[in-house]
């Protein structure tokens, strides 16, 4: 029997096939073990950095305490007479009260504004409705601004319009003539604003509604007529 030369190998071609095969195994282990060493430390390095407890990861982070609110104080009570509560008596005597309330709701008006401060503690004892409101947002203004009052505004006379003690509130409509030709109002750097103040020359008329609340006359409404030139 023959041997096919065609499908004869020598020994040595064998051999180098044989070895040739061993060396690119050999190297596709080495790839294998390098390249998961390599990924493994990769991996490693990835993880002790992200970890919690490794320097890489701990960040210190400074917080500012919030600013305190500056303490403004309060401003004290205006220095204004209290009625002690009573009963409507009589109407002599609740006119009396009413206008006492007109004189003490005056003496309020012209402490908030030379003060300029914004307190108005002590008003509700003279003024509701309105006439409070009116004063408080006068207070305030004047206090944003920083605008006070020199000098008083005074009444030069007063009478009673008209009194109900039947309604409910009773009150009592008083006339109230106020000069305010001694008063000047400053600006923050204490300049004058006087030319910008309404003064006709001469005592103007007021019209005051008074109530009977709580046992206390308090003045609730304001107007000023067009009429409004005091004799």
């Amino acid at each position: 029997m023959s041997i096919d030369e065609s499908t004869a190998q020598p020994s040595g071609a064998r051999t180098r096939r044989r070895v040739i095969t061993i060396g690119a195994t050999l190297a596709m282990v080495l790839v294998i073990v390098l390249g998961w060493g390599t990924s493994r430390g990769w991996f490693d390095s990835q993880s002790a950095a992200g970890s919690p407890g490794s320097a890489a990861s701990t960040v210190t982070e400074e917080v500012e305490p919030p600013d305190a609110d500056p303490i403004v104080p309060t401003p004290p009570p205006l220095k204004i007479p209290i009625p002690t509560p009573k009963p409507v008596v009589g109407e002599k005597a609740s006119e009396q009260a009413a206008l006492a309330a007109a004189e003490a709701l005056l003496a309020a008006s012209n402490q908030l504004l030379q003060r300029g401060d914004g307190g108005t503690g002590g008003l509700d004892t003279v003024a509701t409705g309105f006439v409070r409101g009116e004063l408080e947002a006068l207070a305030a203004e004047r206090a944003d601004f920083g605008y006070t009052q020199v000098g008083v505004a005074t009444i030069t006379s007063k009478e009673v319009l008209s009194v109900d003690l039947a309604a409910s509130p009773p009150t009592v409509v008083l006339e109230v003539c106020i000069d305010t030709s001694k008063i000047d109002i400053l600006d923050p750097n204490g300049k004058s604003m006087k030319g910008l103040l309404y003064n006709p020359g001469v005592p103007v008329k007021h019209i005051y509604g008074a109530q009977h609340l709580d046992g206390l006359w308090k003045i609730s409404t304001h107007d000023i007529p067009d009429n409004d030139r005091c004799a």
